[in-house]
């Protein structure tokens, strides 16, 4: 976004006061850290990263290998060298999954994912018997993703075929002992890696279908689904995650800071979206710190209910993630050749829009990190700094060369575009990390961990004036300067809106969504 904003200092001390910094944020902090905010921001947080970037996170050889000592990338080499393999508009790409240019396997899994006799609707699955019953909603079976074993069983994936597909591609459907038959087909695989995720996947796909019954086509139902979810995405989630003053700023000027990025990055695709680097790798990355360690997911796993079985007073972090296509569901039932989500795993969203208890609450957005985040699942174990979140996320954004924060406050300030932004004083920034001093990062502040000690001044329970501007500037702009989003559409002359398309129900917020697709009383 700053091309020419300088980063932060580059000498023999940076890489180790770095570590340093990971280690300090890799501890729960001290007294109260339940947020106002509710779980399921955190998550469809999650969700609206991974529609819009894809890539941009992942190793690269010569690139943005992090492991050892190196020095940061020149910006021009960064910029030729990341691409983004999504969009990066608000398209729910990661939904539909039918992105133009795919490879031939790709293509004929996007047409699996719509449902062969209602043409207009998408595919879903349904839930194993887990022998314990399941949460009342939703009341169809319809409560999970749809799965490899489901269409290997029905003869419309053969195991020839993914035998015969390349072996990075194949390894994503084939294990040492056969096909991966939980593997949940769907437009990101990342969507099944964290169960609470997975389920926000379920939500979005009951909307389209539920949709469908209102537009009558696929395309009328997609695009109010692609409607519905960007205006959430900036009327709900940004008024919720963003300092109030800045989000309404932002969207009264209709993001001019992206904009001016927008029009200096143009691309030959102009269906291409252009995303900055400043978001993608640490900005939009506070979400991290929202991760609780447990939650109060059902009755099963979670606060009891009269009349059934608690299993455990709260679902963990693992088990979120192992009870996933990635995770191979490790139950009973896994020897099932028809397993899928076991029942007594489906969520109970009333636990999840609420912000009630300490389970049912997001993490304060503070520069402290849920222990599970210093080990993570599904990692490789070298080098070991890949299970470590706070490390990895910090050495990467060094490698690609970011702007320090305080530089990158300067040259929004310098645009005259908004309102000051109050840079935090190094004294502040500190805060009994002293070895942030010698190395010269009170002064010149790894942007991530700056958005989170910013933040953490303000009380934990939204973002601060940089990170708002940020966020706030990069999803508002996504949505503008897209062509055939809510934004441009209108209805008897005003702006689309849900009230304006259903009068007597909108659905104008995540908790209307969940009870129009039958998940929320």
């Amino acid at each position: 976004m700053f091309r020419d904003a300088s980063g932060i200092p580059v000498d023999a001390q940076t890489l180790t006061a770095l570590d340093a910094l990971a280690d300090s944020m890799a501890t729960e902090a001290t007294g109260e850290s339940e947020s106002a905010l509710p779980p399921i921001l955190t998550y469809f947080g999650q969700f609206i990263d991974h529609d819009i970037t894809a890539n941009t996170d992942r190793e690269i050889e010569g690139l943005s290998v992090i492991s050892g000592d190196f020095e940061p990338m020149p910006r021009d080499t960064v910029e030729a060298g990341i691409s983004n393999l999504r969009d990066g508009s608000l398209g729910l790409d990661s939904l539909y999954g039918d992105k133009p240019g795919q490879g031939p396997f790709a293509t004929k899994l996007a047409g699996l994912m719509r449902h062969p006799t209602l043409t207009n609707k998408m595919r879903l699955g349904t839930v194993a018997d887990s022998g314990d019953g399941r949460p009342p909603l939703p009341a169809d079976p319809a409560a999970d993703l749809l799965r490899l074993g489901f269409l290997l069983d029905r003869g419309e994936v053969t195991e020839a075929e993914l035998d015969a597909l390349n072996p990075a591609l194949r390894a994503n459907f084939m294990g040492e002992n056969g096909p991966i038959r939980t593997r949940a087909i769907l437009g990101d695989g990342r969507n099944d890696e964290n169960l609470l995720v997975a389920q926000l996947h379920v939500a979005f796909l009951r909307l389209h279908n539920k949709l469908a019954d209102v537009a009558g086509s696929f395309e009328d139902a997609r695009q109010l689904t692609q409607y519905h979810y960007q205006w959430l995405v900036l009327n709900e989630y940004l008024p919720a995650i963003c300092a109030g003053d800045v989000a309404d700023e932002v969207l009264a000027k209709g993001a001019p800071l992206y904009s001016n990025f927008y029009d200096a990055h143009p691309s030959a695709d102009p269906a291409q979206m252009p995303m900055p680097l400043e978001f993608s790798i640490a900005a939009f990355r506070f979400g991290h710190s929202m991760v609780r360690g447990g939650y109060d997911h059902n009755r099963f796993f979670g606060t009891a209910v009269e009349g059934t079985n608690q299993i455990a007073p709260f679902s963990t972090f693992r088990q979120l993630f192992e009870f996933t296509g990635n995770g191979r569901m490790p139950s009973p039932l896994t020897s099932d050749p028809k397993t899928s989500l076991p029942g007594n795993w489906v969520i109970e969203w009333d636990r999840m829009v609420h912000a009630e208890t300490r389970n049912r609450s997001s993490r304060k957005i503070d520069t402290h990190l849920a222990e599970p985040l210093n080990d993570l699942l599904n990692e490789p174990a070298e080098p070991a700094m890949m299970k470590k979140l706070a490390q990895r996320n910090l050495r990467r954004a060094y490698r690609l060369n970011l702007p320090s924060a305080q530089s990158l406050a300067d040259a929004i300030n310098q645009t005259g575009l908004y309102r000051p932004i109050p840079i935090l004083s190094p004294e502040q920034i500190r805060d009994g990390r002293d070895f942030m001093q010698a190395a010269g990062l009170d002064a010149a502040t790894p942007l991530w961990f700056y958005v989170l000690r910013e933040a953490e001044l303000t009380g934990g329970h939204h973002l601060g004036a940089l990170g708002s501007h940020l966020v706030a500037n990069t999803l508002v702009g996504l949505v503008t300067r897209d062509t055939s989003s809510y934004w441009h559409a209108t209805i008897d002359g005003n702006r689309w809106s849900p009230s304006r398309f259903q009068p007597s129900h909108p659905v104008d917020s995540l908790k209307a969504m969940l009870r129009f697709t039958g998940l929320l009383t």
